[in-house]
């Protein structure tokens, strides 16, 4: 008989407990010893955990409840795998784990009110729900009411109560008896969140309704503002809104005194006017100071002024700033070399001027994966562990991912009810979020431990297919996964940047000619089709990633996802289920996606030189490319048909969201046939220029570079950078890009100079150098074959180095 012991300082979790239970043979027994000692050490501070077994015990310890839940459930899950298969630990190992990331956090929208309250008021979808993300180690949940409303939930105060005092501000037709209902709901979804170790976060984004970008592009959304309207709060105005939201505030810390923390929008998104942030956030700042002065708050970096951080702490708040880590996308998982020039000098898309010394406050950084993966299956570990390496940014440890299908039915009537994401025959789950099980899995359990082991989710695929599909299918996730982030690095039209404007999953991106003037997200590494146009007529060299180099990716990406599929299908023979279906469907989609920009980026760059050139033969090159994209549009089409409803609405329709692939598809041949038109009418003209060579089309071999381990800078003194470099076609040139950790700078650029044995050096001088900002420097090489590359390489680290600044 095997014994299972428990030993804590504090009583266990009874959740982990119940969930050992449920597992355990009977030649297994459970001893809880509070106080007992643990045989291997547990690792420092919260939630960590360690389980060690030996011939007759196994013993799971924890820092805390919540790491001895973990160390439970992973236990659980392990024995499990084991079910008859002869000895019930034999896949649990000795461990000691802590905290990578320390806070890892899902959030969702209140977009629709049929959806929310349908989530709200079904117990059985809380304790499911927060029973995956406590398994996958998220232990932060935040429910993010006012954003892209139409005007509900702006204010959220009266979905839940009336306010004493302000008899005339009302939610329109709310009753007594449903205000109550859905206070009691939120209550026991905080109980449900609790009892399994996750903290909640009310995130309040609008504080008073006044039309504009609130409206969220819905028809007749703003001239509904101070309307009573059903669904919309009546009777504040500017002479109130300051006093009634800290009454309102005072009585939601009374109702919910569980709540963990607020996340406030601070700028004039919510419904503030510029004139009014400073004195409302003073007097909402002193209400919290009296009533609740150890809550955290998360204050939305975008359009934050200074002032008002200033203010929040020096009142002495838990206050840290909260933004947005690659725009509203899900771009490459590193904090952008340079963001969009658009809006490089505000705090909207990044961490902007924030991160400066001396620190004053921590940052919490989001990721709204809902911009870019809202319906389609999400899993690869590696962009995880990159990106919460890159979360520790600034002393930061802390991240904030959106759930899966987080703008679903943003756009639709608020008593639309919910509509289904795959046709009958291939709905296999109670829930929808139980398809993204990988997704949870892979964001909480790595960025946890960067380490941890694979077999969390691979022997999970196991158990949902078989062992031979399994490893087809994990890479073919992998591979896939990769495609929509790449998209939105290399080939996104800034117009698309908004949540609620652009989904990489499912538009077309217009018409090949606004494609072509598209400029990318990461304006510092990948190079956009009209400036490649003009470097191959100038003759100019570029260390970016081209054009060409990018199609490539899509394309070999593309076509190892399909062989991954292939190979899977055949492994899993008659027995494929409907969750098989369903994934392979996903993976076509997003193969198809790739084939889609592996054929439009050049035929955006032809379409350049056309314009550039009046050479109809790079027109032709152009629509010969349109054509292979509609093509490869057409099998994204193909493969979703019998699948996926053809109302799969996650956003506006009137503004451009589409509902299904086909309907984009008959946008593309249309305007293909428009293209052809015009393509008829052109003729070269004797002014017209020659088309460049051969040679400026293709991509070579880039030089080697390595960089030197950096050290720290310090004021005063030169900093010395190094590296050492070669290529057999020999190299033409290395330069030094260097600026502060501030996007509001471009970069420096300085040449580097060679010295002996393939070394290079270059310097940035000590008058840059200010305890202000620490550094941040990438290089360019350029090798005599024209080709160029920046170090370090973003396919497998961050691009760029830091440098702290000795203080």
């Amino acid at each position: 008989m095997l014994t299972l012991a428990l030993a804590l300082l504090l009583a266990p979790s009874d959740y982990g407990v119940a969930r050992l239970k449920q597992v355990m043979p009977g030649s297994v027994r459970l001893v809880t010893a509070i106080g007992a000692e643990c045989p291997q050490a547990v690792p420092g501070g919260p939630e960590a955990l360690s389980i060690a077994r030996t011939a007759k015990q196994l013993t799971l310890c924890g820092s805390d409840s919540t790491g001895l839940m973990y160390a439970a459930l992973d236990t659980a899950e392990r024995i499990s795998w084991a079910a008859g298969k002869g000895d019930p630990l034999q896949f649990v190992h000795d461990t000691a784990e802590k905290p990578d990331i320390a806070e890892r956090a899902i959030s969702m929208y209140t977009m629709q009110r049929a959806l929310f309250e349908q989530r709200l008021h079904d117990p059985r979808h809380w304790e499911r729900y927060f029973d995956m993300l406590a398994a996958s180690r998220i232990n932060s949940f935040v429910v993010i009411f006012g954003y892209e409303n139409g005007g509900f939930m702006a204010p959220l105060y009266p979905f839940f109560f009336d306010t004493p005092g302000f008899a005339g501000v009302r939610l329109t037709g709310i009753t007594p008896a449903e205000q109550k209902r859905n206070t009691e709901a939120f209550r026991a979804m905080i109980r449900i969140a609790h009892a399994r170790g996750i903290r909640v976060t009310a995130g309040i984004w609008d504080h008073i309704y006044r039309g504009g970008v609130q409206g969220g592009g819905i028809a007749g959304a703003s001239e509904n503002a101070g309307k009573a309207v059903p669904g919309l709060v009546t009777g504040i105005d500017a002479d109130n809104l300051a006093s009634y939201t800290k009454a309102a505030l005072r009585s939601f810390l009374d109702v919910f005194p569980d709540i963990d923390a607020i996340q406030f929008r601070m700028h004039d998104e919510s419904g503030l006017k510029p004139s009014e942030m400073e004195t409302f956030w003073h007097e909402v700042f002193a209400l919290i100071k009296q009533k609740r002065p150890g809550l955290q708050l998360d204050l939305r970096a975008k359009g934050l002024p200074d002032s008002v951080i200033a203010d929040a702490l020096s009142q002495g708040l838990r206050a840290r700033v909260n933004t947005k880590y690659w725009m509203e996308q899900t771009g490459l998982p590193y904090h952008p070399t340079h963001v969009n020039t658009q809006n490089q000098h505000d705090r909207r898309h990044g961490y902007a001027d924030m991160l400066q010394y001396p620190q004053r406050y921590q940052m919490t950084w989001q990721l709204w994966t809902a911009g870019t993966t809202r319906l389609l299956l999400w899993g690869d570990p590696e962009y995880v562990r990159r990106f919460s390496a890159s979360a520790h940014l600034y002393g930061s440890s802390s991240i904030e991912i959106n759930e899966m299908l987080a703008t679903w039915m943003l756009g639709s009537p608020h008593d639309e009810k919910p509509g289904e994401i795959h046709t009958p025959g291939y709905r296999f789950y109670d829930y929808p979020f139980e398809r993204y099980w990988l997704f949870y899995r892979l964001w909480g359990r790595v960025s946890y431990n960067p380490q941890c082991p694979p077999d969390s989710w691979e022997r999970e695929f196991v158990r949902r297919f078989n062992a031979n599909s399994a490893p087809h299918l994990i890479n073919g996730v992998r591979l896939a996964s990769q495609v929509l982030p790449r998209i939105v690095a290399a080939a996104y039209r800034y117009q698309n940047f908004p949540t609620t404007r652009g989904w990489a999953e499912m538009m077309r991106q217009d018409a090949l000619p606004k494609f072509a003037d598209l400029q990318g997200s990461d304006i510092e590494q990948f190079l956009n089709p009209r400036d490649e146009a003009r470097r191959m007529l100038s003759g100019g060299q570029t260390a970016m990633r081209r054009p060409a180099e990018s199609a490539a990716w899509f394309a070999r990406t593309s076509g190892a996802i399909l062989k991954e599929v292939a190979a899977a299908e055949k492994a899993m023979g008659r027995t494929a289920g409907k969750e098989f279906a369903t994934t392979v469907t996903d993976l076509r989609i997003l193969a198809g996606l790739a084939s889609y920009y592996a054929a439009r980026l050049p035929a955006a760059v032809s379409y350049n030189l056309y314009l550039e050139t009046g050479n109809v033969t790079a027109f032709d090159a152009a629509i010969a490319g349109e054509k292979s994209a509609i093509e490869a549009w057409r099998g994204i089409v193909s493969a979703a048909a019998e699948v996926y409803s053809e109302d799969l609405a996650f956003g506006v329709h009137r503004v451009g969201f589409p509902r299904h692939w086909k309907e984009e598809l008959g946008k593309l041949e249309r305007e293909l046939a428009e293209l052809v038109s015009a393509r008829a009418k052109a003729q070269t003209s004797a002014a017209a220029r020659a088309l460049p060579a051969a040679a400026a089309y293709s991509v070579n071999t880039p030089p080697a570079v390595q960089i030197l381990p950096p050290s720290q800078a310090t004021v005063g003194q030169d900093y010395r950078v190094s590296v050492r470099a070669a290529d057999p076609a020999g190299i033409q040139a290395l330069r030094l890009r260097y600026r502060h950790v501030t996007q509001y700078e471009d970069y420096v650029a300085v040449p580097m100079a060679a010295e002996a044995d393939g070394l290079y050096t270059a310097r940035i001088p000590a008058a840059f150098i200010t305890q202000k900002w620490d550094l941040m420097f990438f290089i360019e090489a350029i090798g005599r074959n024209g080709s160029g590359r920046i170090y370090p390489d973003l396919e497998i680290e961050t691009p760029w180095v830091l440098v702290p600044v000795k203080r």
